[in-house]
């Protein structure tokens, strides 16, 4: 009898070890439930309320709903108002719901930091960026001929030859920015941070854009000049033709430079038209007709007539450019054009076309 007694105690021990086994594996499982289910982002099933008068229509639904589940049919009261100042919240805020204003009609949403567009360079599209730790950049160009000869006999210079190099050197000028505002806000303004630099980087560009095209190097930064003066880029205005006076029609090239060794040296030359009526200085004036345009295609060399090469006009003069009519009042660059629609904006004389206002 006691060693079966002892048998039952062993079958009962083992079973109690097993429920408790099974008890802390069941806790165990719940708990990484649990914990599972905690990691997902759901969205909130109970919208957050934007006004006072939001938060008081809410407190009432919910009071009418556990009234209708409870199935009581008996008299309630409802409570409205968490207390006092809830209440005083309520009727300011209902006051004020017709007016206008920061602090006016309830609380305040706003979107995130947006800033105007600038425009970029143009003239970068056109040009090649190049990185260097330099403070100056030289081209270096091949000039002259090899001295090719006539004849089936190999020629060791049949010919003069001319071959030479020579150099075009960029002096290099920096622009800089420090951002005037504070960490704090950076970090507190919504979208803030990535707007400022990237309106910085477009800031740049047009500040760029503004040098190449207007500023005077040679003369310091004013009222007058204010793209940099001689700490800016040698814009494209300041290059003169070498007519000394206005010649209508006619299309003049002018060298700029000597050594080739400065910004104000640099061994280049420009075209320039002058086209048949003059605006005589006025601004606003646009005297152009088409004979000017086509003028202007047939005094670039044929060698530059490539794919490549483009027209790049300032808004204006190409809203004249359309403007110019035949005869019967037709469109001529619709006409002659066939009524491509690329032509219309895109392209003019075959050519594409680049706006930059900044001309």
């Amino acid at each position: 009898e006691s060693a079966q007694a002892e048998k039952v105690a062993a079958v009962e021990a083992k079973s109690v070890a097993a429920v408790e086994a099974a008890k802390i594996e069941m806790s165990e499982k719940i708990a990484a439930l649990e914990a599972k289910v905690a990691s997902v982002q759901a969205p909130a099933i109970i919208k957050i309320a934007k006004t006072v008068r939001s938060d008081v229509n809410r407190a009432v639904r919910e009071q009418l709903i556990d009234f209708y589940k409870g199935n009581n049919r008996v008299e309630k009261e409802l409570k409205m108002f968490a207390d006092e100042s809830q209440y005083d919240a309520y009727l300011r805020e209902a006051s004020a719901l017709t007016a206008g204003g920061d602090g006016k009609g309830g609380r305040t949403a706003y979107d995130p930091t947006f800033v105007a567009l600038r425009l970029i360079n143009p003239m970068r599209g056109l040009s090649r960026t190049v990185a260097t730790d330099g403070s100056s950049y030289q081209f270096r160009v091949k000039t002259g001929n090899a001295g090719a000869a006539w004849g089936y006999t190999i020629q060791n210079n049949g010919a003069t030859t001319t071959e030479d190099t020579t150099i075009w050197q960029l002096v290099l000028q920096d622009l800089n920015v420090q951002f005037p505002i504070r960490t704090a806000a950076l970090d507190d303004i919504d979208g803030l941070e990535a707007n400022v630099v990237d309106d910085m980087l477009a800031e740049f560009s047009q500040s760029e854009a503004l040098s190449m095209i207007q500023n005077n190097d040679q003369a310091a930064q004013s009222a007058s000049n204010p793209y940099g003066g001689t700490n800016g880029l040698r814009g494209l205005d300041q290059y003169a033709g070498s007519n000394a006076t206005y010649a209508g029609g006619t299309s003049t090239a002018a060298a700029f430079g000597s050594s080739g060794t400065g910004s104000s040296s640099g061994l280049h030359s420009l075209a320039t038209y002058d086209q048949l009526t003059s605006n005589v200085n006025t601004v606003g004036a646009n005297a152009i007709v088409y004979k000017d345009v086509i003028n202007t295609i047939y005094a670039l060399p044929q060698q530059y007539w490539t794919p490549n090469t483009k027209f790049m006009v300032n808004p204006i003069l190409a809203q004249a450019i359309r403007g110019l009519q035949d005869t019967n009042g037709r469109p001529i660059f619709n006409s002659i054009e066939s009524l491509n629609p690329d032509g219309i904006i895109g392209q003019l004389l075959g050519f594409d076309v680049v706006m930059n206002k900044y001309l």
